[in-house]
């Protein structure tokens, strides 16, 4: 006798519709949420800097990544918004934009302006970009140009 005939199939279908549900969930946290960024104008923060001149680090396992700026504001108890001239360097690239906000707990940083990215032997340039996972993962959003030497 064939085993898949004595399968209740309600319980099969309610299995593959959760299964389905559960991987839907986990893509849609993983890229959305971490593609989005909360827009922050001027209006909402003071007119002068918090921090002026901001410099601390991510630390991941394999790399350093430094990060400056001429100004910073508390957004909340754990975003800042850094302004003017922000770079991220590290010994493998500088990323440089202004206006990128940086989640301190996270340690992640997205921005929706004009940004940079210098390595070696690449240039792109992008309408923003998102750091992820401790500097592990670079996103760049928006129209990117990608020049190779």
């Amino acid at each position: 006798m064939n085993n898949l005939l004595l399968l209740n199939k309600k319980i099969l279908l309610l299995f593959i519709l959760f299964l389905f549900l559960l991987i839907f969930g986990f893509l849609f946290t993983k890229f959305y949420l971490t593609n989005t960024l909360v827009n922050y104008s001027k209006s909402n923060l003071n007119i002068g800097a918090d921090i002026v001149e901001p410099r601390f680090s991510i630390n991941n396992k394999s790399k350093k990544i430094s990060v400056s700026a001429n100004e910073g504001n508390f957004v909340n108890d754990q975003e800042i918004l850094l302004r003017n001239n922000v770079m991220f360097k590290s010994k493998d690239f500088i990323i440089k934009s202004d206006n990128v906000v940086f989640d301190t707990i996270k340690l992640t940083a997205q921005s929706k302006d004009d940004s940079k990215f210098i390595s070696d032997k690449t240039t792109i340039s992008s309408k923003g970009f998102g750091i992820t996972e401790n500097g592990n993962i670079i996103n760049f959003n928006g129209k990117s140009k990608l020049i190779i030497k």
